[in-house]
């Protein structure tokens, strides 16, 4: 089964290459974080039910690749006029960004003075699902600088702008991968500079597959190394120590095992110990303060890491079960693959007719609000193809507040302020 699997993700690989030159096309985006997530299985060739399941997860990204196969990408270079030949309807729009930006920034130095200074607050790092409770609103805004921080690239990108204006932008990333380090996220830290990537790509010119490659591969393993750093991080008598000592410890938390380990939880499950839905519901009540609600249903993560690992963090930590694992969780094995399936499909479905309406629209001459229309295809895109190993509550909240809400605020504020005008 192992090698079925293999082969078909090579030949569904080549087949995409041979029927869309987009290199960053949905479908292949599913299938290379396919590769990043489930690589882990290599070490189980034998585990027949564990590499069904992988199947099924394999089978989404075939479905997505022949959905999107003769998609027209972007021309190979863009012409100069594209970047001269009319002014955006847009004034001091990096002047807005960095004014929506403000929230977050207060809301990371609360949350570090709450800790009384930087040393006490990398001391909980490693530890922050517990020590930051009650502290979810602050979280949230810290989460959209990354967003405006995207946004502000892709606005720089839509026309020639000035040493001031890539001056100010780079003054921006530094805040927001700072503030991404103090947040023991490597998303936070990661997503800023892979999604650059996406956005490059469709608003300036297409990214070649030579140097998506290591560019993907020096990211995957600064991944890796952040994961184990942020779990040892401390800081005593003014020296910072971290868990990178452990050359094994690296490979152990590695994100390659993130789809596999769920899966293999619940196959050595004798009983399955069912939420019957209340992980999906738990999208509309998870915003609502645990001391308001103490028996508010749970995330499919916190669910998982309960009732599956007998809460082996001591809430310190969870499991993500991955979409197919909370369908599981959910409905039982039958009624969760038939649930993954079912609403996998439809969700990449539409995944691939915003891609290639994406596509449509990058091929206009681009202004401030097209890119923001970029940067959300990119963003609804990822947060789809991260449910292969994510949860959904989580992955959805953190898609509609955390970047889509700050990037429709942003694309509103620039339709009231039509004009004509240069940005600094």
């Amino acid at each position: 089964m192992s090698i079925f699997v293999c082969s078909l993700l090579i030949l569904t690989m080549l087949f995409s290459l041979l029927t869309n030159r987009d290199v960053l096309s949905p479908g292949k985006f599913y299938l290379m974080s396919f590769v990043l997530f489930y690589a882990g299985a290599l070490a189980s060739p034998g585990d027949y039910e564990l590499w069904l399941l992988i199947l099924l997860v394999l089978l989404i990204g075939v479905a997505m690749v022949c959905l999107e196969a003769n998609a027209r990408p972007a021309p190979a270079i863009r012409g100069a006029g594209r970047f001269h030949g009319s002014k955006a309807e847009e004034r001091n729009v990096a002047w807005w960004i960095w004014l929506t930006s403000v929230p977050a920034m207060a809301a990371q130095i609360y949350i570090v003075q709450f800790f009384n200074g930087i040393e006490g607050y990398i001391n909980v790092i490693g530890n922050r699902v517990i020590e930051l409770r009650g502290l979810g609103w602050a979280k949230s805004l810290i989460a959209t600088v990354v967003v405006l921080n995207l946004i502000y690239f892709a606005v720089g990108l839509t026309r020639r702008r000035s040493w001031l204006w890539w001056g100010l932008f780079a003054m921006h990333v530094l805040i927001v991968v700072v503030m991404g380090a103090l947040s023991g996220s490597r998303g936070s830290i990661l997503t800023v500079f892979a999604a650059q990537v996406f956005v490059y790509h469709y608003l300036r010119r297409p990214v070649k597959i030579l140097y998506a490659l290591p560019f993907g591969a020096a990211l995957i393993a600064l991944a890796m190394i952040i994961g184990v750093a942020r779990e040892g991080v401390k800081v005593q008598d003014s020296n910072l120590s971290t868990g990178l000592d452990s050359y094994d410890r690296v490979l152990t938390l590695s994100i390659f095992n993130y789809g596999v380990q769920p899966l293999q939880i619940l196959l050595a499950a004798e009983d399955l110990q069912l939420a019957n839905g209340s992980t999906l519901l738990s999208v509309l009540t998870n915003a609502v303060p645990r001391d308001w609600w103490p028996e508010k249903p749970d995330t499919g993560g916190v669910f998982f890491t309960k009732k599956y690992t007998g809460d082996a963090w001591d809430g310190a930590s969870n499991l993500t079960p991955t979409f197919l694992g909370e369908g599981v969780i959910n409905f039982g094995w039958v009624g969760g693959l038939v649930f993954f399936l079912a609403m996998n499909l439809v969700v990449m479905y539409f995944v691939v007719r915003y891609y290639r309406r994406m596509l449509e629209k990058s091929r206009a001459p681009p202004d401030a609000k097209i890119a923001i229309d970029v940067v959300i295809y990119v963003l609804v895109m990822w947060s789809a193809v991260a449910l292969m190993a994510g949860e959904v509550t989580n992955t959805v909240q953190n898609l509609l507040l955390t970047q889509f809400l700050p990037a429709i605020v942003l694309k509103t504020i620039l339709k009231k302020r039509k004009g004509p005008g240069t940005v600094p």
